[in-house]
C-alpha cells in the first residue's frame, strides 16, 4: 500500500505497545534508501521501494486501525512528513497540494503525543516528546548535511516528498514508497497473540516490551468498562515504574553499570525470574539461557489462559519489588549502605534475602543487618598503640582497593551521619563515582597522600617545572627575590639547583617534610580521581586545594569528604598547610565518623 494511501487515516496505538525509540542511524537509514530509489534514473515499470510491514486490525465501531506492528516506522514517516509540510510547504497543510490530511497517530496510554507531533519542538521533560523530537532533529541534519553537499533544498525536499505521497487525482502509485499491508480480519485472532508472533524473534523488542504485551492482552481483562479501566491501571502504573527507572541516580544506586536499552523495568523481571526460579533446575533449564529467557520465564508463569487474578497477582508482585526499591532509595542510611554493597559486589538479589530474614522485623533490624554485613569488608583491620593512642592499623601500604571501599564509606558514612543530626537530603551521587574515567578506564580513582612532600623526588624537568609554577602562584608569602630566582630558573633547561629552591618553597610555605608514619598513615590519605591526581602531581598542599577548588567549579566530581580535606573542615586550622597535627585531627574524625564499622578500640573493652 502507497504511503499515499496511510494519509487521512487514524492508527490506535495500543497500551501493550512500547514508547517510540528509533536511532540516528534507523532514520537516516530510511532517508538514504528513500533518496536513493529517488534518484534512480531507470526504474522498471510499476517499482516502488517498499519498507516493512504494517500490522493492523481495523476497528469499525471506533474507526480507526489498531496498530500491531509497524508503529516506530509509521511514526517515523510522519515526523518526516511534518518536517516536509514545514520546510517545503511553508506550513501548508498536505491536504493542499496531495488532496489528504495526515494519518493521525492516538496512543492510548500517551494522548499528549498525538498533538505534539504536529508541532515537535525541542522537550527533555518528557521521555516520549524527546524521541520525537531527537528524530526530527535527525531529519533536520540529514537535510542540512546534503545542502552542503551540493544538493539545493527546494528539490531534495520536492524529490523525496513526492517518493512518499502523490496527489490524488492523478493517483500514480509506481515509483513511490510503499508498505507492506498486513490487515486482520476483524473475526480473527487476537491482536495480542499476532503482536508477541510478530516480534518475539526479532532484535529490537526486548524482554520487558514482550512481556508487557502478556500482562496487558485484552482477553486478561474481559470486555466491560471496569476491565478496560483495570487494564488501563496497569499500563500508568507501568509507565510510572518505568520513569523512575529511567532516573539514572535510581538506576546507578541499584547497579554496577549503566543500561543503554529503552525498557529499565527488564531489570525488575530478570530479578523476579531469578528469585522464583531459585534452585528448580527443571525450571531453569526449560525457559532456557538465551537473551528471551526471562520472557519465556513469564509466558509460562501466565500459562495458556490467563485469568485477571493471575494476572493482577503478577502484577502485584512486580509492584512490591519496585516499592522495596524505592524504600531503600528514599532512605539515606540504607540507600548509602547498599549503594556500598552493590559497589563492593553484592547482588540486588543478595540484599533482597539478606533483609527478607525472618530475624528482620524493623527498621533497625534492617539497620544492623547492613551494617553487620559491611564490617566483614574490614573485619581483619586491627588497631596499634601510637602514642599512646590507638589507631587503626592500616597505611597505604595495605593496598588500594581496601583504602578505595574504606574511603567511599567514609564519605557515605559521614553523609548518613548529617542527614542524621541535622536533617540534611543529600544523596551520594553513585553515578557520577561510577563513571569517572581517565583515559578510557572507568571507575579510575586513585587513594591520595594530602602531602606529599617527600613522596616523589621530582626527578624529571617537566614535573619539576609544573611544581615551581604552582608554587609562585600559591605560596603568597613567596619574598620577591625567590620569586625572580624561580622565574630564571624555570627559563634554564637544564634544571640544576632545584633541590635548593624546592627547599626553600617548602620552608617559606610552611609545608616541611612529615614524619614516615604519619605520611602514609590514614590521616594523609583521601579518595580523588585519578584524573585530578595525577595531573597535578606531587604540588604544594596549597596548590591541590587551588586545583581541586577550581576542578569542583568547573563540574568535575570531588567526593564531599575529599572536598572538606582540602578546605580544612576536620582540623578546625584555617591556613591553608597540612602538617603532622591537620593528620592526626584528620585520622581521629576517619576512626570515629567509621566506628560503627570497625573492631572497637581495645581500651573501650577495658
Amino acid at each position: 500500500m502507497p504511503v499515499s494511501e496511510l494519509l487521512g487515516r487514524c492508527f490506535f496505538v495500543p497500551a501493550y505497545q512500547r514508547g517510540y525509540r528509533w536511532t540516528e542511524r534507523q532514520v537516516t537509514d530510511l532517508l538514504e534508501d528513500i533518496y536513493t530509489f529517488a534518484k534512480k534514473t531507470e526504474k522498471t515499470p510499476g517499482e516502488f521501494y517498499c519498507l516493512q510491514p504494517v500490522v493492523v486490525k481495523f476497528d469499525e465501531e471506533k474507526n480507526y486501525y489498531e496498530v500491531i506492528d509497524g508503529q516506530q516506522r509509521l511514526t517515523t514517516i510522519r515526523i518526516l512528513l511534518v518536517y516536509l509540510q514545514k520546510e517545503h510547504h511553508h506550513g501548508q497543510p498536505l491536504e493542499k497540494y496531495y488532496g489528504k490530511k495526515l494519518f493521525k497517530l492516538v496512543y492510548e496510554t500517551r494522548p499528549d503525543l498525538t498533538p505534539f507531533l504536529d508541532n515537535i519542538i525541542a522537550d527533555e521533560t518528557n521521555i516520549e516528546f524527546y524521541h520525537v523530537y531527537k528524530s526530527y532533529d535527525y531529519i533536520s541534519n540529514w537535510f542540512a548535511e546534503k545542502v552542503q553537499s551540493g544538493e539545493m533544498f527546494y528539490e531534495l525536499c520536492d524529490t523525496i516528498i513526492k517518493t512518499l505521497v502523490y496527489n490524488q487525482k492523478h493517483n500514480k502509485q509506481e515509483g513511490v514508497v510503499q508498505v507492506i499491508w498486513y490487515e486482520m480480519h476483524p473475526g480473527s485472532t487476537n491482536a495480542i497473540d499476532t503482536f508477541i508472533r510478530i516480534n518475539l524473534g526479532k532484535i529490537p523488542l526486548t524482554n520487558a516490551e514482550l512481556i508487557k504485551a502478556l500482562f496487558l492482552q485484552e482477553r486478561n481483562f474481559g470486555s466491560s468498562e471496569a476491565a478496560r479501566l483495570m487494564q488501563l491501571e496497569i499500563a500508568q502504573e507501568w509507565d510510572n515504574i518505568e520513569n523512575q527507572l529511567q532516573d539514572e541516580n535510581f538506576w546507578w544506586f541499584l547497579n554496577k553499570s549503566g543500561n543503554s536499552a529503552s525498557s529499565h523495568i527488564e531489570f525488575i523481571f530478570d530479578i523476579m525470574q531469578t528469585d522464583i526460579v531459585g534452585e528448580n533446575k527443571e525450571l531453569d533449564k526449560e525457559i532456557g539461557n538465551d537473551k528471551d529467557r526471562t520472557f519465556r520465564f513469564f509466558s509460562k508463569l501466565f500459562g495458556n489462559e490467563p485469568d485477571y487474578e493471575v494476572i493482577k497477582a503478577n502484577w502485584d508482585r512486580v509492584k512490591e519489588y519496585f516499592a522495596t526499591f524505592k524504600k531503600w532509595f528514599d532512605n539515606p542510611k540504607w540507600y548509602h549502605y547498599i549503594g556500598f554493597l552493590i559497589y563492593t559486589g553484592k547482588t540486588v538479589e543478595e540484599i533482597l534475602k539478606l533483609l527478607n530474614k525472618k530475624n528482620i522485623l524493623t527498621k533497625e533490624d534492617a539497620d544492623r543487618e547492613l551494617i553487620d554485613t559491611i564490617k566483614k569488608e574490614f573485619e581483619h583491620l586491627d588497631w596499634e598503640k601510637v602514642d599512646d593512642e590507638y589507631h587503626l592499623k592500616v597505611t597505604y601500604k595495605e593496598g588500594s582497593e581496601l583504602l578505595k571501599r574504606f574511603f567511599l564509606l567514609f564519605n557515605l558514612e559521614y553523609i548518613v551521619r548529617k542527614a542524621g543530626q541535622e536533617n540534611l537530603v543529600y544523596r551520594f551521587p553513585f553515578k557520577a563515582f561510577k563513571t569517572v574515567k581517565k583515559k578510557g578506564e572507568e571507575n579510575n580513582w586513585d587513594i591520595e597522600h594530602i602531602n606529599a612532600a617527600t613522596d616523589n623526588q621530582l626527578e624529571k624537568w617537566e614535573d619539576q617545572k609544573t611544581w615551581l609554577l604552582n608554587a609562585i602562584e600559591d605560596v603568597k608569602e613567596m619574598p620577591e627575590p625567590l620569586q625572580t630566582t624561580v622565574r630564571h630558573f624555570l627559563n634554564v633547561a637544564n634544571g640544576e639547583g632545584f633541590e635548593s629552591l624546592h627547599e626553600q618553597v617548602l620552608l617559606i610555605s610552611g609545608e616541611t617534610n612529615m614524619e614516615e608514619r604519619l605520611k602514609h598513615s590514614l590521616g594523609n590519605l583521601t579518595l580523588l580521581d585519578a584524573g585530578t591526581n595525577r595531573g597535578y602531581g606531587n604540588a604544594l598542599f596549597t596548590s591541590k586545594r587551588r586545583i581541586i577548588i577550581e576542578k569542583d567549579k568547573a563540574g568535575t566530581f570531588v567526593p564531599i569528604c575529599t572536598k572538606h580535606v582540602f578546605l580544612k573542615y576536620f582540623d578546625g586550622n584555617p591556613k591553608a598547610t597540612w602538617t603532622g597535627d591537620d593528620v592526626k585531627a584528620y585520622r581521629n574524625a576517619l576512626e570515629d565518623t567509621m566506628s560503627v564499622f570497625l573492631k572497637p578500640k581495645p581500651h573501650e573493652n577495658a
